[in-house]
């Protein structure tokens, strides 16, 4: 009855997609590797400061942990954050687990402090850390722990 036509080829062309594919894949995958910075941008780097209060919470993620701690600055009561390595360095050069601090303890911590003077402070090496007036162990720049 009616003509047979001849098979027509597809018009999904794989060579168009292909370029698109990769360049989504790779716009997906270089934003987070393009989003690390470093600290030295946020904090003080050749200034040390002590602070002393009550962990409220510590969060063991990548890529680096906080400690957050409520405490007096500036004459205010505050929640101060603590940027902190990430948790497979403080484990391996520290010794610490997502135990080493828990919400209520007190602790005194040696910190860079923000370049903007906010309530938050950066330790990623070196950090000098008691809880509830016990000297943490800590690695040393020169590969030393203080103990």
């Amino acid at each position: 009855m009616y003509p047979k036509r001849a098979p027509q080829p597809c018009n999904s062309r794989p060579s168009r997609r292909l370029p698109r594919l990769l360049l989504a894949l790779l716009t997906a995958v270089a934003g987070p590797v393009l989003a690390h910075h470093g600290t030295a941008v946020s904090y003080e780097q050749g200034n040390w400061i002590t602070v002393k209060g009550t962990v409220t919470e510590f969060r063991w993620r990548n890529p680096h942990s906080a400690l957050f701690l409520d405490t007096e600055w500036n004459g205010a009561k505050v929640n101060y954050a603590i940027e902190l390595p990430s948790p497979v360095l403080m484990s391996r050069s520290n010794g610490w687990t997502r135990a080493t601090f828990k919400p209520g303890d007190v602790v005194e911590f040696r910190v860079h402090p923000s370049r903007t003077g906010a309530a938050v402070g950066e330790c990623l090496f070196d950090c000098l850390v008691y809880v509830n007036g016990e000297l943490l162990p800590s690695r040393l720049p020169n590969g030393e722990t203080r103990q």
